[in-house]
């Protein structure tokens, strides 16, 4: 969320947008395209064709340097992600996440700084069993994506992990895969605040100002699931995380685990967005 500021200057940029009048709007480029994105993109990727595997010789040092990359910051998060400390730290409930999935599990994020957190923990199983909001995106798409998946994939399982803000958002609509018999696990990640906003308003005003507007109450979300008529369960020690998932797939309803925690943790993504600093 640079803006365009994290192209560097030097960099060639072309553009692909189906509505000429905004090709080149907000900074210069080297060449303009207005067409559909999918065509356009389908010749690019035919005319690249037969010279794949020399690039992929020539970039392979680059490759080599990412993967190292990765596996530093893999070992760096390793032991929160193991971590048993109570509140839960994100990164273990992500760790629990992933382990859950299985092949037919396709995973749906709707939060600010949990999700950010579960993007470099949870890796589904398949192509196109991932969906989140996307950045800048709209809060609150859990379960109407956790509905369309369902309807649409009905012999996917349905993992959903909200932050407690977004799911406070669209939650009623839980009712509604219970009324039509939508099961999925949901999950969330509760820590009582807009996390990712409170981070940003620390940033930029101080910690004095850091709780203005963006503080929730500590909502028992298992109680709300049950009320509906689906499975919920409360969890605040990290070893009951797995278990609590496997009885919300077995209850064959749609539920809610409701995990407490660390209020106090901030995703690198959260902590290094632009607009932040």
């Amino acid at each position: 969320m640079g803006y365009g500021r994290r192209l560097p200057k030097s960099a060639t940029v072309v553009q692909i947008d189906m509505d000429y009048r905004t090709v080149g709007k907000n900074r210069d480029i080297d060449l303009g395209l207005v067409g559909d994105p999918g065509a356009i993109l389908a010749a690019v990727a035919q005319a690249a064709s037969g010279r794949i595997d020399n690039g992929a010789q020539r970039r392979r040092p680059w490759f080599e340097e990412l993967r190292a990359q990765e596996t530093t910051a893999y070992e760096k998060r390793l032991p929160r992600q193991l971590s048993d400390a109570s509140p839960i730290h994100p990164l273990r409930l992500a760790h629990e996440i992933n382990e859950f999935l299985t092949e037919d599990s396709i995973y749906i994020g709707d939060g600010g700084d949990v999700v950010t957190f579960s993007g470099g923990v949870v890796q589904p199983k398949a192509p196109g069993h991932w969906m989140d909001p996307g950045p800048l995106g709209t809060l609150g798409v859990g379960v109407p994506f956790a509905i369309a998946a369902k309807y649409a994939r009905p012999d996917k399982e349905i993992v959903c992990l909200f932050g407690d803000g977004a799911f406070s958002l669209t939650g009623w609509d839980f009712e509604t895969m219970v009324r039509f018999n939508l099961p999925f696990v949901g999950v969330v990640g509760n820590n009582s605040s807009m996390n990712q906003i409170r981070y940003g308003q620390m940033a930029k005003y101080g910690e004095a100002r850091g709780r203005v507007g963006n503080t929730l109450g500590d909502v028992r979300y298992s109680e709300f699931a049950k009320m509906l008529g689906g499975y919920g369960e409360e969890v605040r020690d990290p070893a009951d995380i797995a278990p609590a998932l496997r009885r919300a797939r077995e209850s064959g309803l749609p539920s809610l685990i409701n995990v407490w925690i660390d209020p106090d943790a901030y995703a690198p993504g959260t902590m290094n967005q632009t607009m932040y600093k």
